[in-house]
């Protein structure tokens, strides 16, 4: 996805790359340590090969940006969204007659969130069919992190990059 991204002209890709580059660095490690944990003292004998998987796969976590910082990339950007998207609302709440839409989508939204109704699969026509339940799963974890994010971001304001120093 991130390459078709990338080949069409898009100049945003860095949020999707560095989750695809944390997500398929620390299950190689994973599946590798599995590997010689399966094979126990033979894991690490040269005939096999994993020893030297498992060697090469280790800078992959540290090359290219280490997974711990790219984590910290995808949340920051994330907050920033919600801070902007929390400073639109702000403004709509000052003026709402002039921005009801904006005011009414997200009462609406909010209300159908608190009775257990909201979050949809937005990326179920997106995927094979077989990745359906995935895309649901990835929805709703989206949808928890945006309002841990917003509720974080309402107690603390500004004050919450302290938490990243």
């Amino acid at each position: 996805m991130v390459s078709g991204v990338m080949d069409s002209g898009a100049s945003e890709y860095q949020l999707e790359a560095a989750i695809s580059k944390v997500f398929a660095s620390d299950n190689a490690w994973f599946v590798t340590d599995e590997a010689i944990q399966i094979l126990a003292g033979n894991g690490y004998m040269k005939d096999y090969g994993i020893e030297k998987v498992m060697r090469d796969l280790r800078i992959f976590r540290i090359f290219e940006g280490t997974n711990d910082i790219l984590r910290l990339f995808v949340a920051l950007t994330g907050i920033q969204y919600a801070g902007g998207h929390l400073r639109e609302l702000q403004k709509a709440v000052k003026d709402p007659i002039s921005n009801f839409g904006v005011v009414f989508g997200e009462v609406a939204k909010r209300g159908k969130s608190s009775l257990g109704i909201g979050g949809s699969n937005a990326l179920g026509d997106m995927v094979h069919p077989n990745l359906g339940d995935v895309a649901a799963q990835v929805c709703k974890n989206t949808e928890m992190f945006g309002n841990s994010v917003e509720k974080l971001l309402i107690k603390h304001g500004k004050k919450i990059s302290h938490f990243f120093n």
